[in-house]
């Protein structure tokens, strides 16, 4: 018995890992509202109209554990960034954190060069918001991340420091997409810096000229 339960529970767990996978692609590829949950599972080659329904109850839900699966992977490297951190970060190690974990894996693996395209997707959607995401996908590591970055940048007004963030967070994401597409001969931590200097120039305040 126990044998044939560990048997069905893999299966369960290779067909789940299988529509990640082929929805993440089908995403990058053509798009959010393009992909049907049948091509979802053709793509996953599943015969059983079901499955989707059965693991993830319906495309949304797809959808959400599709980015859960990611972000805790990031979020677990971001955490390993922060244990590095000294007393009062700066605003460049804080950018490191929240960009460089991104770019390491979609540098390491296929999966992580669809999240990135899944992403830019993703905060197109009027209904998306990256801090109540943390809050849903319980992501510590980026909701500590945020916290000293508020902190940081808390000379800002709230309205205008939260739309100075946002700003930066969607031109990382573009920057990187255009990285993967491109194959631009540049290491993770290089177009990390790029990113940075150019988020610097967005979150700090023009120095008065003389």
């Amino acid at each position: 018995m126990n044998r044939q339960h560990d048997g069905k529970s893999k299966r369960a767990d290779a067909t789940r890992a299988a529509l990640i996978g082929a929805a993440e692609r089908l995403i990058a590829e053509k798009g959010l509202a393009a992909v049907s949950t049948r091509e979802i599972l053709q793509e996953a080659g599943q015969r059983n109209q079901s499955a989707l329904q059965y693991h993830f109850g319906s495309k949304e839900g797809l959808m959400r554990a599709t980015i859960s699966e990611r972000t805790k992977q990031i979020d677990d490297r971001r955490k390993e960034l922060i244990a590095n951190w000294p007393a009062e970060p700066t605003l460049e190690q804080i950018l490191e954190v929240l960009v460089l974990p991104l770019a390491e894996l979609a540098e390491e693996e296929i999966g992580g060069k669809h999240y990135i395209l899944f992403l830019c997707q993703a905060i197109t959607q009027p209904d998306w918001d990256l801090r109540q995401a943390i809050m849903d996908f319980e992501l510590t590591g980026l909701g500590q991340t945020y916290k000293v970055y508020d902190q940081l940048l808390s000379n800002l007004p709230d309205e205008a420091r939260i739309v100075r963030q946002e700003i930066v967070y969607d031109m990382a994401i573009l920057t990187l997409k255009r990285w993967c597409i491109r194959e631009m001969e540049l290491t993770p931590k290089q177009i990390t810096k790029l990113v940075i200097h150019a988020a610097k120039a967005i979150l700090e305040p023009p120095k008065n000229r003389v």
